[in-house]
């Protein structure tokens, strides 16, 4: 589960996953986030649109005031399953660049990389 504020990602995960070992040995990640398919995707195959990124992991404090605002509903989600204790905090800051697949292009496109794949520039 993950939520942003528009600069940074915040995502919960388990305390004792590879993911939380792996980021607490390296703090670089890279994400991947993909897009729902649609009706358009059933009757036409093709890959779906997904945006990928480098960047920096850092676990924390379940105290923080900007990771509480802005996990405020998987805050509450946690609170009512009773899995609060089982989880920690990541906040995931971005580099500079995110390439894109699919992201405003045609479908029809979607199945020519030549096309659908683009990098963008985070001022």
């Amino acid at each position: 589960m993950y939520n942003s504020d528009g600069k940074e990602i915040y995502f919960v995960t388990g305390k004792n996953t590879l993911k939380t070992k792996n980021i607490q040995f390296n703090d670089n990640v890279s994400i991947t986030i993909p897009f729902y398919r649609n009706l358009f995707h059933k009757l036409i195959p093709a890959p779906p649109a997904e945006i990928h990124f480098k960047a920096k992991a850092q676990i924390v404090s379940k105290q923080d005031e900007k990771a509480r605002e802005v996990l405020k509903e998987i805050i509450e989600f946690e609170e009512k399953t009773g899995t609060t204790e089982e989880s920690i905090w990541i906040k995931v800051t971005t580099g500079r660049k995110i390439a894109t697949y699919g992201v405003g292009v045609k479908l029809l496109d979607m199945r020519k990389p030549e096309k659908a794949r683009n990098i963008v520039e985070i001022n």
